[in-house]
C-alpha cells in the first residue's frame, strides 16, 4: 500500500463521503481535519496527497457537508483543543497490543486491540486504522475512550472506537492471557507472547521497508515517464522559454523541488503566480524575492503589474 508521510492511500478513502468533515489550520501551518470518528494533523504534502484531491478545497477553516463548503461554521468545532486535551488525558496510556482477530460489527469490520496493564480490549474501524501509517501505535485509557496513534513515538491522529460485544472482548483476552495459572502453562504463554509480539513488531517493520520501496519504485516510474514524454513530444532545443513575466517568475519556482507554480488570469494585465506545496523551507527566499504569504489559501502569491 501507498503511503504519504504518517498517512496512507486509504486515508481519503476513510475521510470521503463522510457526512461533515472540517478542516481547520494553525497559524504554524499544521492542518486539522475531521469526520467525528478520525481526527488526522497534517502538513501540507500529506494533506494534498490524501484530502486536497476529493475535497478540491485548500487547507483552511472550513466545513464541508450535503449543503456544500462553509466557512463561518468551522469554528464550532474546536480540532485543535480537542487534540490536546485527547493528548492530555493519554498522556499515560499503555500502547496497545494489536490483535490477528477481527470481527464484524453490524456497522463495519473492526480490528481489536487489547491493553494488558488495565486489561481491556478495544475495537476500531479497519478503515480508519487501514488510513494510518503500518507502523502507527495506539494508545489510550480505556475500550470507550478516543485513541492517540503515535509514529516514531510521535502523536499524529486521534481514533474513535467501536463499542466492543462482550463476546469479542472475551476473545480477545482470551488470546492474551494464559490459558491456565500453573507455572509450566504461565511460563509457556509468556514465551509465546513474547514470540508474538516479536513477530509482530518485524512485520511492521518489513511493512514499512516494502511500502517505502514500493513509494520509490513509483517515484522512479513517473520520472522515467516524464523523461520519455519529454524527449518525445519536444526535443530539449525546440523547449518553449518563458516570455512573459508570470511565466519567468513561475518557470524559476517551478523548478524547486517541493513547489508548485500556477498562473492565475495570465492572459489580464495583472496576472498573480501563486506557490504551494512546501514553501517553508524556502519562505526567506521567496519573501526576499518579493513574494507575498496568503493565509486563506496557504500559499505564497506574486503580483505582475
Amino acid at each position: 500500500m501507498k503511503f504519504t508521510g504518517r498517512y496512507t492511500a486509504a486515508t481519503a478513502k476513510a475521510l470521503k463521503g463522510s457526512p461533515r468533515l472540517v478542516c481547520q489550520v494553525t497559524e504554524d501551518g499544521t492542518i486539522y481535519v475531521c469526520n467525528g470518528f478520525l481526527l488526522c494533523t497534517m502538513n501540507p504534502p500529506e494533506y494534498a496527497a490524501t484530502v486536497q484531491g476529493f475535497t478540491c478545497c485548500e487547507p483552511g477553516n472550513w466545513t464541508l457537508d450535503k449543503d456544500g463548503k462553509h466557512e463561518d461554521d468551522a469554528h464550532k468545532l474546536d480540532l485543535v483543543r480537542l487534540y490536546a486535551d485527547t493528548l492530555k488525558t493519554n498522556a499515560d496510556a499503555q500502547p496497545l497490543q494489536r490483535s490477528p482477530l477481527t470481527v464484524q460489527t453490524p456497522k463495519a469490520a473492526a480490528v481489536c486491540y487489547y491493553n494488558a496493564a488495565a486489561d481491556f480490549a478495544a475495537i476500531y474501524d479497519t478503515k480508519f486504522i487501514a488510513a494510518l501509517h503500518p507502523a502507527a501505535q495506539l494508545r489510550t485509557t480505556s475500550a470507550i475512550s478516543a485513541a492517540v496513534a503515535y509514529c516514531d513515538d510521535e502523536p499524529f491522529a486521534v481514533v474513535m472506537p467501536i463499542k466492543a460485544e462482550p463476546e469479542t472482548v472475551r476473545a480477545v483476552r482470551a488470546f492474551f492471557t494464559e490459558a491456565a495459572e500453573d507455572n509450566t502453562k504461565t511460563g509457556e504463554a509468556d514465551k509465546l507472547r513474547t514470540e508474538l509480539a516479536q513477530s509482530q513488531e518485524e512485520a511492521a517493520t518489513l511493512r514499512g521497508d516494502l511500502y517505502r520501496a514500493a513509494n520509490e519504485i513509483d517515484e522512479l516510474k513517473n520520472k522515467l515517464a516524464e523523461l520519455h514524454e519529454t524527449k518525445t513530444e519536444q526535443p530539449a532545443a525546440e523547449a518553449v522559454e518563458p516570455k512573459t513575466a508570470a511565466e519567468i517568475i513561475a518557470a524559476r519556482w517551478a523548478e524547486v523541488d517541493g513547489l508548485t507554480a500556477t498562473i492565475k488570469g495570465a492572459t489580464t494585465a495583472a496576472p498573480v503566480v501563486w506557490l504551494a506545496g512546501d514553501t517553508k523551507p524556502h519562505e526567506k527566499e521567496i519573501e526576499a524575492a518579493g513574494g507575498k504569504w496568503s493565509g486563506k489559501k496557504n500559499a505564497y502569491y506574486f503580483r505582475v503589474a
